[in-house]
């Protein structure tokens, strides 16, 4: 595999979060990060190694001043084209959360007309998409024409692990990399491949070291946590009391399971706000949820005694938000023992009942004191981030879509071109005549048929439906097309 190095500039008008995802992708903070505008003037430019399918893909990335600021106008633009005549690949970076902008659109207008685009492949970057619910934040970015257009947290590490494949899927690095497998027997990877480009932080180790799944164990206080990790690893590993509150930190453990290694975070309960105390404890709760942004997937623990609680229904919304892959382990089943007729099927279907938007979440009936019904674990992990990776090519998942619209289809919705956008969660666009044509019960028939067609077992699916007929009859992209022409033309 050849080590030239990718060139990846970052641009974007100022305040976008361009520092920001830089030192993302980096791995370590290296720009300086404020909410002022304009404090990146000159390029800064940082080498690093990124994990990709077992070999290592080198880049170099460059940070760049924002573009249309109030001062060093001249200067910053000088040292943006610069930065771009030696880039491989340029990511264009948005805030979602400030929408589409004018000054956007000159960013793309003059990408444009510098004729950049024939040259080096363009990445749209929409940032500060911080959950699910800011995803349909996006939907304008479309009309500037760029292809594709990925949503990202930089603050966060959301979309992490989507934007560098894209990175590495537009260098031509997978490519590369498949002619190089094809020639050779592909060596084995641990736990199906998950690399450094599956990384939910987009900070993975060092060159050379494959990735390790992360499973973060969530729950609230008392529900067994600690004593889980334990019986997994086979020794008193965490400190167990029956008093809540025992762990205040995110605690990570390499465990073998089904004769591959993964990284168990145990991590801190999470109790209701009003019960938060001040200080350590709140400091604890964060923890928590950075363990989850950082995990692959997070085992939601569950009282088998108690129940579900409304505190239980919280920490699964939360981590339903995040997009992160879950499993439902109820605990303590071991108490239920004598009672004969409260079955397994009994206690899903009640789990089922007050937690239905985690539908898609297997359920496990362990006892983390008696170390019984965990021994399927790491094979059940494992299908799971397969299951995650799956990629549907563009023109089948557009077939399907359009078949299953005549089963179900109230408000008589017209689809045209649908694609699938991230992998982390499974993302898929749909352009329609009128998204709100789009009734929710036929939003939730794609889902289901989806995970009866596809799996995705264990994993959140986002679905957003975009008005426009397809990606080239949106405005602008008739660069795009222009530029295809070109290069169809014979060189002389």
């Amino acid at each position: 595999m050849p080590q030239k190095r990718t060139t990846i500039v970052v641009i974007g008008r100022p305040n976008v979060g361009k520092s920001t995802l830089f030192n993302r992708l980096l791995g370590k903070r290296r720009a300086l990060v404020h909410d002022k505008p304009g404090v990146t003037r000159d390029r800064l430019e940082e080498k690093g190694d990124w994990w990709v399918r077992g070999h290592r893909f080198p880049v170099l990335l460059v940070d760049t001043g924002g573009l249309g600021g109030d001062s060093f106008i001249e200067e910053i633009s000088d040292q943006v084209n610069t930065a771009l005549s030696e880039a491989d690949v340029a990511l264009v970076l948005f805030d979602a959360q400030s929408g589409l902008i004018p000054h956007d659109r000159d960013v793309v207008r003059q990408l444009n007309e510098s004729g950049l685009p024939r040259k080096v492949a363009v990445i749209g970057v929409v940032n500060k998409v911080d959950a699910e619910v800011h995803e349909n934040l996006i939907s304008d970015f479309f009309s500037l024409g760029l292809d594709p257009v990925l949503t990202v947290s930089a603050e966060h590490g959301r979309g992490m692990d989507d934007l560098k494949h894209a990175i590495a899927e537009a260098s031509g690095f997978l490519a590369e990399l498949s002619e190089e497998r094809a020639q050779q027997e592909p060596r084995e990877e641990s736990s199906e491949g998950i690399s450094e480009q599956d990384s939910p932080d987009g900070e993975g180790p060092e060159p050379e070291t494959p990735i390790v799944p992360r499973v973060a164990i969530l729950g609230r206080p008392n529900v067994g946590k600690s004593t889980l990790v334990n019986a997994l690893l086979g020794r008193e590993r965490m400190i167990t009391s029956p008093i809540a509150g025992t762990t205040t930190d995110s605690v990570d453990s390499e465990v073998t399971m089904g004769g591959k290694p993964y990284l168990l975070i145990d991590t801190a309960g999470i109790r209701r706000k009003s019960k938060t105390e001040k200080g350590v404890e709140v400091l604890s709760v964060v923890q928590t949820k950075k363990a989850l942004e950082r995990s692959h997937v997070a085992i939601l623990l569950l009282d088998g005694e108690e129940g579900v609680s409304d505190q239980d229904e919280k920490i699964g919304g939360m981590i339903e938000e995040s997009g992160r892959s879950v499993i439902l382990a109820i605990n303590k089943w071991d108490t239920q023992r004598k009672n004969q007729e409260f079955t397994p099927k009994i206690a899903a279907s009640l789990v089922r009942q007050k937690m239905g938007y985690l539908n898609y979440a297997p359920i496990l009936f362990v006892s983390a004191k008696e170390r019984r019904g965990f021994d399927d674990f790491g094979d059940l992990i494992n299908e799971i981030l397969h299951q995650r990776k799956l990629k549907i090519p563009t023109h089948e998942f557009t077939e399907w879509v359009r078949k299953e619209s005549t089963v179900h289809n109230p408000m008589n919705a017209k689809f045209f071109l649908c694609h699938q956008t991230g992998r982390n969660p499974p993302t898929f666009v749909c352009h329609v005549n009128d998204p709100e044509k789009v009734h929710f019960s036929l939003k939730r028939h794609f889902i289901n048929a989806l995970r009866e067609r596809w799996g995705y077992m264990g994993t959140p699916i986002r679905l957003l439906f975009i008005e426009g007929k397809n990606r080239k009859s949106l405005p602008g992209s008739g660069v795009k097309r222009a530029a295809k022409a070109r290069k169809k033309k014979p060189t002389r």
